[in-house]
């Protein structure tokens, strides 16, 4: 299967307007899909939830404080 992003890309999603980071891709029906952890507050990996998000649409994002910490994060279970 070919990817547009690679895992741990900072990712933004124009339709629900989060940002997120991504765990892993997979297909399903012919449809690339991102297992997706999603910060709770827009700033901030203190606390995340897990969305699957479909490859059209995705585009890299722009939020430095989220590439930021994601350099300086120690919760291995984000991106696991």
């Amino acid at each position: 299967m070919s990817t547009k992003f690679q895992h741990r890309a900072l990712l933004y999603n124009p339709v629900t307007k989060e940002d997120g980071a991504v765990r892993k891709a997979y297909e399903i029906e012919g449809v690339t899909m991102y297992e997706v952890a999603v910060p709770k507050d827009s700033d901030s990996w203190s606390a995340f939830y897990l969305s699957d998000w479909p490859e059209d649409g995705l585009q890299l994002s722009t939020n430095q404080q989220l590439k930021s910490s994601m350099l300086e994060m120690s919760d291995a279970n984000l991106l696991t």
